[in-house]
This record gives C-alpha cells, structure tokens and sequence, in this order.
C-alpha cells in the first residue's frame, strides 16, 4: 500500500470509534456487475473456496429494477430512481418527463442526497467516469437529456457538495481551453474550475496531489481525467493503441473511497456518500474481461474500505448494488485447459474471453494450493435485466433482503440516514 494511503486508512480507524452519534450512508454502485461478475472476482482475488469483502457483507437479497417504459435500466433511470425513491425512465435523469420530480419517496423536494445536506450532513460523490455520469450525478443534478454535461457539471458544483471525485475536466472548461488533461467544452464561457476555486474548494488533477491533500481540506473536487479515468476499449484495441485500461495519473476507485470516507467522517452530523465504478460496466460493454476484473477487484476493495468503516463506527449503512448486468457475462471452467489458448468463439458462437496473453485466467489457489483454469464467456455488448444482487451492512440494510426492487436502495439509505421507514 502506497504511505499516502495507509496513513489515510489509519486516518479512517482514528475517527470511526463506536463513540460517534452519527448517522451515515454509503451506497456503493459497481455499475454493470452480476452475480457472475462478482463470482469472477472472487476466483482472481480469492480462490474458488474463498471469499471476498463482498461476501462479507450479510444482507443479501435479489435486486430488479424495471423502469416505467423498459424492463431494463438505463444507467441514469437507474440512479435517479435510486437517488429519488420514485420510478424513472429510460431517459431520466434526476428528472421525469424531463423535468424533477415534485418530491421524493420522503416527501422531500428534492434527492435523497439534497434533503441530507438540508439537515447539515456532509455529502460526496466518487465516480471513476467523469463526475457528471448519472451513478452520482443524478443525486445532485436534474436535466432533460444526459448528454447535457456542461450543465450537469454547473448543477453539481451549485449543489456544493464536499467531495466531489472523478473525470470529467472538460465539462468544466470553456471551449478551447485546455486544462491539465485536455481541452474544455463549455460553450457558455464558464470556466468551472475557477468558480470552484472562488467558491471554496481545492482542485486536484492527480493521484499523488488527492494523496498528498489533508483529509481536513473543507471542500475537494478532484478531476483527474479529460473524461473517464480509464481507457476504454476491448483488450485487443488497447493493445494495439498501447494504452492501458486505467490511466495511470487517476486514483483508483477505491483510493478515491478512502479519501472521501476520511473527510466526509470528520462532519459531526453525519454524511452521504455515493460511489459508482463505471469501469466495470463500460469493459463489460467492450467485452474485455480483463478490465472488468481488475475493476471489480477495486470495487471490492471499496466495500472492504467501507464495511471495515461501517463496522467500526456503528451507525453506517452500507448499501452495494449495480442496477443491470452488462454484456451478460459468465465464468466457466467446464473443458477449459490451463495453457492452452482460448478459442475466439464456443460451440454456441458466444464470444469467449482469457487473460492478456489470451490464455485461460488462473484462479487464485484453492484450499489444496491448486490454481485452476476457467475462462469468461459472453452474452452480449448491452445491459442486462437478471442475476444482479444488492448486499448491505447497518442499520437501513434491514430492508435488503429477499427480492428487492431499485426504489428499495433509497429506502434503505433513507432508513439509515434518518431512522425513518417509508413506503
């Protein structure tokens, strides 16, 4: 572990004490990811009889989340019925029929995110997209058409919340002007970057600048990619362009939790912090197995940060769930022979995937010291309704159980930020 970052986990065990009174939430979104991914996760990172962080958290219940005009989410429908309580469509975004909804589950006229900074909770958002993709965004933001991201961007710093991590620069720069990672796109002359500066925050561009910035910084927006933090693309297409899946001058997702949680912790009345792992769904959708993986590693690495945090502090729900499955991946290790190169295609004609150097993924060993061979097949380059799971830790996680449905997320946050059910 980088210094940096051990002295923030150590930071997170110092103010998470069963002492402190307040209430928090922390939804974690792995965007794109089913059972199987997770399944495939836990070969790499712990062995076919291991288990993972997310194993760890105890409630466990089948999640659907069917839109008003589609029986599959869209990724920003998806996050404002999470953010909102209410049933989204397809092109929602913080808003239905293109505009905000009246009120929330609660009652409250506005995101779950919005009536938390009412009542004086410290807010956040992690995204390792660019801030403004709908997972986070959508808690805080309300448009027409998600596309919008310059006003999307401009809604998001209004809101000011007290961390705000991600991609997304060149939303926040004016057209033509280039900032630390590409040129801005704005066409109404705002330069975001210096409003956020006149209103308080201190902006990072890198890993090493969020390491090396004092968790009791008051308000920290990072933006550490031109757009998304990784590169997308199949394993072959990046190959061949020579760039790796994550770039390298961005934090993880998983650093990005740690600092989040450290701050945000400090506030006495509580906090709200919402993660989305874009990298997982975005791979899943190019069908590179190796990138979704090593994604879903980080993302488990979250929910280790989290439910560690959870678990010390006592009064955190932690909610984990993904809002579809995407591009229908599966793990097998039925006929598959270690060493030997993966065909392009099974006897079905579905796509099928090995590691980097095209040969099957090695499980990490089994409780006899064996590393088995499986490889990833695939169902399609879209997302999926079915085999997605929501898990929970804490007080609202009582209501993750059984079969659960996408409004049920709010739910459960909103039980453990305000220890109130509602319908």
């Amino acid at each position: 572990m980088h210094p940096r970052r051990a002295a923030l986990a150590l930071c997170l065990a110092v103010v998470a004490t069963p002492a402190v009174a307040q209430r928090n939430a922390i939804f974690l979104h792995p965007d794109g990811m089913g059972a199987n991914t997770w399944m495939g996760v836990r070969l790499l990172e712990a062995g076919p009889d291991g288990r993972i962080a997310f194993d760890e958290l105890p409630n466990v219940a089948a999640y659907v989340g069917p839109l008003s005009d589609r029986i599959t989410q869209s990724s920003n429908g998806g996050a404002t019925t999470h953010a909102w309580g209410v049933r989204a469509q397809k092109e929602s975004y913080g808003a239905i029929d293109g505009k905000p909804p009246a009120a929330a589950r609660s009652g409250f006229a506005g995101s779950l995110m919005r009536e938390a900074q009412h009542v004086g909770k410290a807010v956040g958002i992690v995204n390792s997209s660019s801030v403004t993709e709908p997972g986070t965004g959508a808690f805080l933001a309300s448009v027409a058409n998600r596309d919008d991201e310059a006003e999307i961007a401009a809604q998001i710093l209004a809101a000011k919340p007290e961390v705000a991590l991600g991609g997304g620069e060149m939303f926040f720069l004016p057209e033509g002007v280039r900032g630390r990672h590409g040129v801005g796109v704005r066409t109404d002359g705002r330069n975001l970057v210096e409003e956020a500066r006149a209103a308080g925050y201190t902006v990072v561009f890198t890993a090493d600048e969020l390491e090396a910035l004092p968790v009791d910084t008051p308000y920290v927006l990072g933006l550490f990619a031109a757009e998304e933090t990784f590169n997308e693309g199949t394993e072959e297409g990046l190959r061949k362009a020579r760039l790796a899946a994550f770039q390298p001058q961005a934090p993880r997702f998983d650093a990005m939790i740690v600092f989040a949680i450290a701050r945000l912790s400090r506030d006495a009345d509580g906090f709200l912090l919402v993660g989305n792992e874009e990298a997982t769904d975005n791979f899943g959708g190019e069908n590179n197995a190796s990138a979704v993986f090593d994604a879903g590693a980080g993302a488990d690495r979250a929910v280790r940060i989290a439910l560690d945090f959870a678990q010390r502090q006592g009064q955190t729900t932690v909610v984990v769930a993904s809002d579809s499955d995407c591009g229908g991946l599966l793990v097998t290790g039925d006929d598959v022979v270690a060493g030997q190169k993966v065909a392009p295609r099974g006897e079905n004609g579905s796509p099928q995937d090995g590691g980097p150097d095209g040969l099957p993924f090695l499980a990490a060993p089994n409780r006899a010291g064996v590393r088995l061979p499986f490889i990833a097949t695939w169902a399609s380059a879209s997302d999926s309704s079915g085999g997605v799971m929501a898990r929970g830790y804490g007080p609202g996680a009582d209501l993750v159980r059984g079969t659960i449905d996408s409004i049920d997320i709010y739910r459960a946050l909103y039980l453990g930020l305000f220890e109130r059910r509602i319908d």
